[in-house]
């Protein structure tokens, strides 16, 4: 509704701007006087648009506020998980790991990407993609350490757990970066 606000503004506003300068040349000036009460209504029908969208876009804060402290606590506890699995590399059997996985990431992993798109309305789309960059980055490789336990593959577990983390630090400190009052937060 917001894009469709903005064409019809701004269909009107140039609209209007060119019918001025073409009924300057025009032969029969008031022939064109018509279009410019349709091109207002047009310009006005947009404005209202994105009144509406503004107001819409404010009704649905609280719920954005409170995706975004989902996030940030599943930002924090994807990260302590890795790195207490990490931590406990030694006395883990590489075949429990993907058991791991489950207990202790897939909960907040699917937590933070249902909420996802509050980032939008929150960050704007060059926010949502630096996070969700560094986000779908660490998943992917979780994914691939859960594939290698199943399969018993030592190293790669474990390197892609560390890559994980890695990114998935990356991925907070872009999210608290974008939101100020989070670094307060407890």
């Amino acid at each position: 509704m917001r894009a469709v606000g903005h064409v019809l503004l701004w269909c009107g506003f140039l609209g209007g701007a060119f019918t001025a300068v073409r009924s300057g040349a025009a032969p029969a000036p008031s022939a064109l006087l018509p279009a410019y009460p349709i091109l207002l209504a047009v310009g006005i029908a947009g404005v209202v648009l994105l009144r509406m969208s503004a107001g819409r876009a404010l009704a649905h804060a609280p719920k954005v506020e409170g995706e975004m402290t989902l996030m940030r606590a599943a930002l924090e506890r994807l990260c302590a998980a890795l790195d207490r699995m990490l931590g406990e590399r030694s006395s883990i059997d590489v075949f429990d790991v993907h058991e791991r996985i489950d207990e202790e990431l897939l909960k907040d992993l699917a937590g933070f990407a249902e909420a996802r798109e509050s980032m939008i309305p929150a960050f704007g789309l060059e926010g949502y993609a630096d996070v969700m960059t560094c986000f779908a980055g660490a998943e992917r490789l979780i994914n691939r350490a859960w594939s290698a336990s199943a399969d018993g593959y030592v190293d790669e577990v474990w390197d892609s757990l560390e890559q994980a983390a890695t990114l998935m630090r990356e991925a907070r400190d872009r999210f608290l970066s974008r939101v100020p009052s989070a670094r307060a937060a407890p």
